[in-house]
């Protein structure tokens, strides 16, 4: 049996631009002959003219299940309940049964979808790296205004385990000395990593790209933008995975908070300070 991805969690939802392929689709006429699905017995068309586009949600652990999904990263082998819904915002999704929905699945021997509508199967044999196009579509809709795209990307087992929102929650090694280390950092499946000293919605402080190497632990990091970029950040440090609740990032400064933040007097890699953060949420999917 394949496990199956369920659960949420508070995070901020990445949107990106969707990427081509060939396609499988199911369309209004085709999808009872080839999905073995009856006729649904509700009536479609309020979604279909409903001013509210589709969204998914409730797909991804580290994402509200009152917040739109347009990514999720899963590995290979899993199957996902899909749950879409018209989203009236900021936090109203109003559940679309999914009898309603035809679907498009890209590449088209990329993926499988239940005889019911109601789950995704992701192969045993999916590339770590690649990408799946899952498109719903609400039977009776006109145009675009009707469809929505959730990008499926396919992470190996220990990828998996990184991705999510962590918050801060200790300091080991260095008991009399006094660092500011950032509150929440959020890793993404596309090497994005995120920092804020001050959590609020989906606001961060700065944000760039970073490698890490599980085998050794090494990481390093390259910031890429933000609303306030310390000019101290550190380039290379040490990050270890302590079970699937809290990581340890050692050797590394997050650097200093703007001008006016209070000041730590030294960074947390000069006084050889690990930094421990617990996951949020539900943990990995």
């Amino acid at each position: 049996m394949k496990p199956m991805i369920r659960g949420c969690a508070s995070a901020c939802v990445l949107l990106t631009g969707m990427a081509a392929g060939a396609c499988a689709s199911t369309g209004p006429g085709q999808a009872v002959m080839e999905a073995g699905v009856e006729t649904p017995a509700v009536d479609c068309s309020r979604y279909a003219q409903s001013d509210a586009p589709p969204v998914f949600h409730a797909m991804d652990p580290n994402v509200a299940s009152i917040l739109p999904t347009a990514r999720i990263a899963v590995p290979a082998g899993v199957s996902i309940p899909i749950s879409v819904g018209n989203f009236d915002p900021p936090y109203t999704i109003r559940p679309i049964p999914l009898p309603c929905m035809d679907w498009q699945v890209r590449p088209d021997d990329a993926a499988r979808i239940t005889q019911d509508g109601s789950v995704i199967e992701i192969p045993e044999a999916a590339r770590p790296g690649s990408e799946i196009l899952l498109t719903g579509t609400i039977r009776g809709a006109e145009g675009e205004a009707g469809s929505q795209t959730l990008r499926i990307l396919i992470i190996d087992e220990i990828t998996r385990q990184l991705i999510g929102t962590w918050s801060f929650d200790a300091v080991r090694g260095c008991d009399a000395t006094q660092v500011d280390a950032p509150l929440e950092i959020r890793f993404e499946a596309n090497n994005g990593l995120s920092v804020t000293w001050t959590p609020f919605e989906r606001y961060w402080d700065y944000w760039g790209r970073y490698e890490w190497s599980p085998d050794s632990g090494d990481f390093g990091f390259e910031a890429t933008g933000g609303n306030q970029v310390p000019a101290d950040i550190s380039a290379n440090g040490q990050l270890v995975l302590e079970g699937d609740r809290h990581l340890a990032v050692s050797g590394f400064h997050f650097g200093t908070r703007e001008s006016g933040a209070p000041s730590p007097g030294i960074s947390a890699d000069e006084a050889g300070c690990t930094l421990v953060f617990r996951r949020q949420g539900a943990g990995p999917q």
